[in-house]
């Protein structure tokens, strides 16, 4: 053995030595890597489907494929990695959370690497796609490439999706349903891994007059009751349901995202009756005029709609099951370890304030409503959309 090789050896069994014992850490023995930035291109096809494909980038482990629309989520989760979806939409900056994690595309040896979302909306779909290696994401050069968490993307590329209406219904019969049947209108994304949307099943609360009064079975989403100033709890707004964010979104990116044309005229624009806080005296705010909205307090504690009357009983009818979806967009679920009766339920939004006009009032995983509430900026509490549809119109 020669003098070199003899030293290289006693210099790696001493760095070794040294990792083991901690005086180095681990990620120094060797030089990080650090992918380059891909490029891709996006063709839209059959009218419905995007097809992603990455250019290979030397020393990436695999590729995040993010996208969004300006009709509204489109959301796919990340699958395969630990970095995405649950702590992305959870940023502090509404451009960032606007993109949903859509696809990880593992390396597999090929020079090419595709991704195809499908089902979608409508829209202008915009896409961007970043490399990663490990920990480690794209960076330009002179940035703080061990920033935890953040990554450059490539340039954004935007494509108009025209989602042809083949296979939408066109007449719907509900004459017979009842108050308690579970119907099925419109579609949404509901699974993960994502397949495209499926169809929304809800449930009939009242049928009056020419009127069905429903809400959705599932907790189909997961975002803040109110998005400004969100992360940064001295700014909070003191909100009431008819200034919040996620009025706005159930009533311009939800409904044009769930809905095609005969499904929205066949909702019904109502007037909403937004109450005070009854134990808190919290300030309701005006009554609104809307197409989508959430429950009230009062309607979660109305024996006419099936639920319990009162706001501490463990109401199974108030219990609520989050997508698979709404789950990888951050909902929070109660897991294993946890009590069984109120394992597989989640929280969800109420449109009533909470204790004060800070907080937004819920329905817990156990089915007790919460009239103190939490923060209007959280962000792991479910969606359950809530609408009139018009009898008339389902010809």
């Amino acid at each position: 053995m020669t003098k070199k090789n003899l030293l290289q050896r006693v210099v790696a069994i001493l760095t070794l030595v040294c990792v083991v014992l901690g005086f180095i850490p681990a990620g120094s023995a060797g030089a990080e890597v650090i992918p380059e930035i891909p490029s891709f291109s996006v063709e839209v096809q059959n009218g419905t489907d995007i097809k992603v494909t990455i250019e290979k980038t030397n020393d990436a482990d695999g590729y995040e494929v993010w996208i969004t629309s300006d009709c509204g989520y489109i959301g796919y989760k990340n699958e395969n990695s630990n970095y995405g979806g649950y702590w992305y939409n959870s940023c502090y900056s509404v451009d960032d959370r606007d993109y949903i994690n859509a696809a990880t595309i593992e390396e597999d040896g090929t020079a090419v690497r595709t991704v195809t979302i499908k089902n979608l909306s409508q829209a202008n779909v915009s896409v961007k796609v970043r490399a990663y290696a490990g920990t480690h994401y794209t960076f330009p050069e002179g940035w703080d490439k061990n920033w935890y968490g953040y990554g450059y993307f490539c340039d954004e590329k935007t494509v108009k999706v025209t989602a042809q209406k083949t296979g939408y219904k066109t007449s719907y019969d509900f004459s017979k349903v009842k108050t308690g049947d579970t119907i099925k209108f419109g579609t949404y994304e509901q699974d993960y891994p994502v397949d495209g949307k499926d169809p929304i099943e809800w449930i009939v609360l009242e049928k009056k007059d020419d009127r069905l009064l429903v809400v959705s079975k599932y907790g189909l989403d997961c975002l803040e009751y109110d998005r400004i100033d969100s992360g940064y709890r001295g700014n909070i707004r003191r909100i009431t349901w008819q200034a919040s964010t996620i009025r706005e979104w159930l009533n311009k990116k939800f409904i044009n995202a769930a809905f095609n044309k005969t499904e929205k005229n066949m909702i019904r624009k109502s007037s909403v009756k937004n109450k005070d806080n009854k134990y808190s005296g919290t300030d309701g705010g005006k009554n609104t005029k809307d197409k989508i909205f959430l429950l009230s307090m009062s309607d979660v504690m109305n024996k006419k709609y099936g639920f319990d009357s009162k706001k501490n009983a463990y109401d199974i009818n108030r219990k609520c099951v989050p997508t698979d979806y709404a789950v990888a967009q951050g909902a929070w679920l109660v897991s294993e370890g946890d009590q069984s009766d109120v394992k597989g339920f989640t929280w969800w939004w109420l449109r009533t304030p909470g204790e004060t006009p800070e907080y937004a009032s819920f329905v817990s995983y156990s089915g007790e409503i919460d009239e103190e509430g939490v923060f209007t900026d959280y962000h792991d509490v479910t969606v359950r959309p809530a609408m009139y549809i018009n009898l008339k119109s389902a010809q």
